[in-house]
């Protein structure tokens, strides 16, 4: 299980799910922020009723407006210029003896797609936009809501937002509105279309203000919601073979959902405005890039493929167990198979304490340039080169995962050594000579430092170097 976290975030990134009539999209990779009973968007303030699993903005919490979004340290999602936030349930087998196991989950891949019929008058999200979609609560398959048809385009059940792809070595199998088999070796992806089409209105809880096309991924949007918004559709790639499975077990969502009907998913607009004016502009009439991001402009020029790294999972905030094997469902809820509609139970008591989000506004990376010199140190940064076998520093090496730049070349120093290297965000070589040019690096991808993600450290086999100049050495000729 050790190795299933990036397994799965390779697994996302490399997505590549068949969307009929998807002629233009962008797809975006997003690790996990935050992990427990948070939902702003149906509880705001409050602890919620339910476990979710949070992509996106990392100062997300319990409340939050789109400029606390804005001011976010970081994104755990791939474009940096979105500091939205993006969550679904998370998913628990549940134990012959009544326990609850989490599944492995890496994060959640995101599709921007330029569909309907009035596709080329997209509109961007508005700041402050949210929505939801999908209902907790099902059970069976709601064969009485449809979504709006006319003389020339025919209604569709709004349940099928919602289907679940077992992707198996033995071949793909037809995906279903519901979890209908679990025995997936390569993972159960939950997937989910929202809403694009918008009244004007702002956020409403039972949202009333957002409608389904015609056809819920494509068609028309009803007289009633005539402004269209670009289509957001999520998917997320569950571990189930990482689990060991028992007889009298299965798999539950963490509303007490067994059914798969309830699989839901929440966003929280944080985009850029700009940005996203542009990219949707360029990119989502546009099918030349196929989906990449890297081939939109607007996108490319904030992309990170560091983004997990860069942006960890953050400290729990809702002080609960919700890891690992846990007891009870978070929340009181309890299992119900329907196919009546559940009802959220009362839970007297349910009162976990919370922590603040420990993130301060905007703040000023270090990223120096050759030459810079280090606060406090007699180090100045001498640039960047690429590193292998052998090391371009080979003295001492060690590496941690709360690892800095002040660490390194503390450390370094201590052991009479005049360079000191960081990569792959945890690091730290040194050495007292350099076989290898140096180079500026400054618009070079890396990976932030894991002690410390103001600073940059390295990325693979890209060593950021520091030199003491308190040696008298003479330093490497830098070239730019």
């Amino acid at each position: 299980m050790v190795n299933s976290k990036n397994a799965f975030i390779g697994l996302l990134g490399t997505s590549s799910i068949f969307l009929p009539g998807a002629d233009a999209f962008w797809r975006m990779s997003c690790s996990l922020i935050q992990t427990g009973r948070l939902d702003p968007n149906v509880s705001p303030g409050f602890v919620s009723a339910h476990v979710h699993k949070v992509s996106g903005a990392s100062n997300f919490g319990l409340f939050n407006t789109y400029e606390d979004l804005l001011k976010s340290r970081c994104t755990s999602c791939e474009i940096q210029d979105d500091k939205s936030a993006y969550w679904t349930p998370q998913l628990y087998y549940e134990h012959a003896n009544g326990s609850f196991e989490e599944v492995p989950n890496g994060g959640t891949t995101v599709y921007y797609l330029g569909r309907g019929e009035n596709a080329t008058n997209i509109e961007p999200f508005p700041p402050g936009f949210r929505m939801v979609s999908g209902d907790p609560y099902l059970r069976s398959n709601d064969t009485s809501s449809t979504t709006y048809s006319d003389s020339r385009h025919e209604g569709r059940l709004i349940s099928d937002r919602v289907s679940f792809n077992c992707l198996n070595s033995s071949g793909n199998m037809p995906e279903q509105n519901y979890m209908f088999t679990t025995d997936c070796d390569n993972g159960l992806r939950a997937q989910i279309h929202f809403p694009s089409c918008w009244d004007g209105r702002d956020y409403q809880k039972d949202q009333s203000h957002m409608a389904y096309m015609s056809g819920i991924d494509n068609g028309v949007c009803p007289p009633s919601h005539p402004r269209q918004l670009v289509h957001l559709f999520f998917e997320v790639l569950y571990g189930v073979t990482d689990i060991r499975r028992e007889e009298g077990g299965r798999f539950v969502f963490s509303q007490g959902d067994p059914t798969g009907f309830g699989f839901h998913g929440d966003f929280m607009n944080g985009w850029d405005e700009t940005v996203l004016k542009e990219a949707l502009d360029l990119c989502a009439n546009d099918s030349s890039f196929n989906g990449q991001v890297s081939k939109c402009p607007p996108l490319a020029k904030s992309q990170t493929p560091y983004f997990s790294t860069n942006c960890p999972e953050r400290k729990q905030i809702v002080n609960e167990p919700v890891r690992g094997m846990i007891e009870c469902l978070p929340g009181c809820n309890i299992v119900t198979n329907g196919p009546q509609r559940a009802v959220q139970p009362v839970c007297p008591g349910d009162a976990p304490t919370t922590n603040d989000i420990d993130e301060d506004g905007p703040y000023t990376m270090l990223d120096p340039s050759v030459g810079d010199t280090l606060s406090g140190t007699t180090f100045a940064y001498a640039g960047c080169a690429t590193d292998g076998t052998p090391r371009i520093l080979d003295g001492f090496a060690f590496s941690a995962g709360n690892m800095t730049v002040e660490w390194c070349t503390s450390t370094c120093k201590d052991k009479s050594y005049q360079f000191s290297g960081l990569e792959y965000s945890r690091e730290c070589y040194c050495g007292n000579s350099i076989a290898a040019t140096l180079n500026d690096c400054s618009s070079t991808l890396k990976m932030a430092c894991a002690g410390n993600t103001s600073e940059w450290c390295g990325a693979p086999s890209l060593l950021t170097i520091w030199n003491d100049t308190s040696y008298s050495k003479t330093a490497p000729h830098i070239y730019h």
